[in-house]
């Protein structure tokens, strides 16, 4: 027989403590449960933007062309479109502006 989990007696507080903690318990559940939905919605999405024809890490692509959505890029050499993190060209629309004023693309943003 399975040894029993160690119960922790509540007998000394009263009703009015023992629903304070139900109450701490039961948000907390609620909580968690946002955050997995929260998680699993960001997932969705990161999966959903690498789908829709993200470049990968290997370079081997046209500069001319955003690395993220797939649309041509100017023709003039704009080296400030280029993402911090994965060296990717990517346009405007697949940028996203952190707090500090710098920016990452949208699947280093997600992945972040």
């Amino acid at each position: 027989m399975p040894a029993a989990p160690d119960l922790i007696n509540l007998g000394f507080l009263s009703d009015s403590e023992r629903e304070l903690i139900l109450e701490v318990l039961r948000r907390d559940q609620e909580l968690r449960m946002v955050e997995d939905q929260r998680v699993r919605k960001l997932k969705k999405e990161l999966l959903e933007v690498k789908r829709k024809g993200a470049k990968r890490g290997s370079g081997n692509y046209s500069d001319r062309s955003c690395g993220r959505c797939q649309e041509p890029l100017s023709r003039l050499p704009v080296f400030s479109n280029q993402c911090k993190m994965c060296n990717h060209y990517v346009c405007r629309n697949c940028q996203t502006f952190l707090p500090n004023g710098s920016w990452l693309c949208s699947v280093c943003t997600q992945e972040m």
